[in-house]
């Protein structure tokens, strides 16, 4: 099994070596997916409503706990 050095320093190599622009271009692409899934996410404006909603239900004591959220759902289930 490879070392994380060691598939980077395969990577570069790899890349480097080739002229396939196929390939680098999904390599791009990979990596500017890998940098969009580690950035911050943006909530969307029906999101934060979202969110607020439940918040204020929080607060108002509109909730169950997991206690009581699995009695449910076994109940619902026939358990």
């Amino acid at each position: 099994m490879l070392t994380d050095i060691e598939i980077k320093e395969k990577l570069i190599a790899t890349i480097s070596n080739t002229d396939n622009m196929e390939l680098l271009r999904e390599l791009l692409m990979i990596t500017e997916m890998e940098d969009e899934i580690s950035g911050v996410y943006q909530l969307s404006p029906e999101e934060i409503i979202a969110v607020n909603e439940g918040i204020e239900q929080i607060e108002k004591g509109m909730f169950v706990t997991n206690e009581e959220a699995n009695k449910l759902i076994d109940k619902c289930l026939g358990r």
